[in-house]
C-alpha cells in the first residue's frame, strides 16, 4: 500500500482526501501542521506529499524545501495545495 501524507489544517480538506481514496490502495496520513508533517516523515516516508501552502508552525513551502534537504525524503514529489483566489497569490 503506497501512503500519502495529507498536510492541511483544514478538516474539510482531510476528509475529502479520505473519501478521493477510500477505495484505492492509498493510506492517507492526515496531519494539521508542519511540525506534524515533519514528524511523519521520520516515522513514516510518504510516497507522495500534500502541504497546504498556509499551514501552521511550518508552512508548505518550507515543508518542501526541508525536504528537498533531506537525503531520505528528498525524491519524494511534494504538491502544494493554495485555497487563495486572488490574482496576487
Amino acid at each position: 500500500m503506497r501512503i500519502l501524507l495529507l498536510a492541511d489544517d483544514s478538516i474539510t480538506v482531510q476528509r475529502v482526501m479520505a473519501l478521493t481514496f477510500a477505495n484505492e490502495a492509498i493510506e492517507v496520513v492526515a496531519v494539521s501542521d508542519g511540525r506534524q508533517a515533519i514528524e511523519k516523515l521520520t516515522s513514516q516516508r510518504p510516497d507522495i506529499v500534500l502541504a497546504g501552502t498556509t499551514l501552521p508552525h511550518v508552512n508548505g513551502y518550507d515543508l518542501a524545501k526541508l525536504m528537498r534537504g533531506r537525503p531520505d525524503v528528498k525524491d519524494v514529489p511534494v504538491l502544494l495545495l493554495s485555497g487563495a483566489f486572488e490574482s496576487v497569490d
